[in-house]
């Protein structure tokens, strides 16, 4: 005979397992959370790098002699 406590877990024999089985799903969540948020920031990072900003296109600009040397000074006073 078995007293209180013992041999029976959560639900009957197979509580042990149960809990088990939850802390592996438990980890591998937090596991799986992690890396996506991981693969979030490398690709906010990314897009943040390939836009140019106001005065690198302004310089490609004048680079191109798409404008002046006065406008682009014009463009690079009203940026800042």
């Amino acid at each position: 005979m078995m007293g209180i406590g013992h041999g029976s877990g959560m639900f009957g024999l197979g509580g042990g397992l149960f809990m088990m089985v939850v802390i592996i799903l438990l980890v591998g969540y937090l596991i799986y959370l992690g890396v996506n948020s991981q693969q979030a920031s490398n690709q906010k990072k990314n897009e943040q790098q390939m836009e140019p900003n106001a005065l690198e296109i302004a310089k490609i600009r004048l680079a191109k002699g798409e404008i002046t040397f006065e406008e682009f000074e014009q463009i690079k006073q009203h940026i800042k």
